[in-house]
């Protein structure tokens, strides 16, 4: 486990996930972590040697002087560490939603730092569109998220009995609710408070999406079949992302929502090695 310190003393964590051949960067969603991949990585560890970032305030990363800036710049720059501490670059990246839309961001101001890039959903605002506000579903939700639990276990039942942890993996879910959770003197609390999540949803930075143009490292940008309820955003945006991207590919995977790196974890691998050794 690595630390990526930030200027403002917080940071993220680099996870060696091992495998063998050149390294692979894994990327993850809004609240989630990097252990979200948990069924993913068998598929590429045979080809790739694996690393998963924790973003600040996300998994293995601790806040230490909330509030937590969480502004993408902050977010780029955890991504660039990483990518230094991995070394042999250009380096090839895989991310979900949030993890998807910070790999673009940061190739768009940093071209040249990624090979090829595999991304599903990611969740990327054009300029004419609002970003969520303070009323928007998905942030008051995080707003209202229980944070703290008697125990992991308890946790882990508590996210299996409904959507849409109900439809992922059981590895996939007891990965991300042991990465994702820290030790307290009454049980366990989640690492990622439902503060910071709802301020990432809240302060995202809208992309002319003609600027991603200039990103000639070939993407695919997959989306799943099924639409969320509160979440339309991200695979109504696959799409215009793919189109403009300098060498995109848009990927529909049937059967998966935006949760589908934790669902399917086998066909995920499947679909991103296709690209990687293309």
């Amino acid at each position: 486990m690595h630390l990526l310190h930030g200027d403002d003393g917080e940071h993220g964590v680099l996870h060696d996930f091992g495998g063998k051949g050149p390294p692979l960067l894994l990327t993850h969603g809004n609240g989630l972590n990097a252990a979200m991949w948990t069924t993913v990585l068998p598929v590429l560890q045979p080809h790739r040697h694996c690393f998963g970032l924790d973003f600040r305030g996300h998994g293995a990363s601790r806040v230490k002087r909330p509030p937590l800036d969480v502004e993408r710049s902050r977010l780029v720059t955890e991504v660039l560490e990483a990518t230094d501490a991995i070394g042999q670059g250009p380096i090839d990246a895989v991310g979900h939603s949030l993890g998807g839309a910070t790999l673009v961001r940061t190739e768009l101001e940093n071209l040249g730092t990624f090979r090829r890039l595999w991304l599903f959903e990611p969740v990327m605002v054009p300029e004419e569109q609002e970003r969520p506000d303070g009323d928007h579903p998905l942030v008051i939700a995080a707003r209202r998220r229980r944070t703290d639990f008697p125990s992991l276990a308890s946790f882990v039942e508590r996210l299996q009995s409904k959507p849409p942890f109900s439809e992922c993996e059981d590895a996939a879910v007891l990965g991300y609710a042991t990465l994702g959770t820290k030790k307290t003197p009454d049980g366990i609390s989640l690492s990622c408070s439902g503060e910071v999540e709802a301020q990432i949803f809240s302060t995202g930075t809208p992309t002319d999406f003609e600027t991603l143009r200039s990103i000639t490292a070939p993407t695919v940008v997959a989306r799943g079949e099924i639409v969320g309820t509160g979440n339309e955003l991200p695979p109504a945006m696959a799409e215009p992302i793919a189109s403009h991207l300098g060498s995109g590919q848009l990927l529909e995977m049937k059967g998966l929502t935006h949760f589908g790196p934790m669902e399917a974890g086998q066909r995920v691998g499947e679909a991103v090695l296709a690209h990687l050794l293309a």
